[in-house]
């Protein structure tokens, strides 16, 4: 399989027949790609969010905060547990 690759590569170690060449027409008149940086290396535009999206991200956030409250809380809880535990297993020592 080896002899395959090495048959498929030029000189330079680079696909024979120039797929960037050939990736560049094909993808020629697609609106949707975003644009790459230019060689005078100005910035992409970022499009805007949708409203929808900024509703969405700050739900997110908030649902963030919500499952840290509750992570906390449930924390502390199950050390309690843990301690009741320990106090019942003692008591129960204790009594026999």
């Amino acid at each position: 399989m080896q002899r395959k690759d090495k048959d498929l590569r030029g000189s330079n170690n680079s696909v024979i027949g120039g797929y960037h060449q050939w990736l560049k027409a094909q993808t020629q008149g697609i609106t949707w790609l975003p644009k790459l940086k230019s060689s005078s290396g100005e910035e992409a535009e970022v499009p805007k969010e949708s409203e929808e999206v900024q509703a969405l991200k700050a739900e997110l956030e908030r649902m963030r905060v919500v499952k840290e409250k509750f992570k906390t809380k449930a924390i502390r809880v199950r050390k309690e547990c843990d301690k009741l535990r320990d106090v019942n297993v003692a008591t129960a020592g204790a009594l026999e």
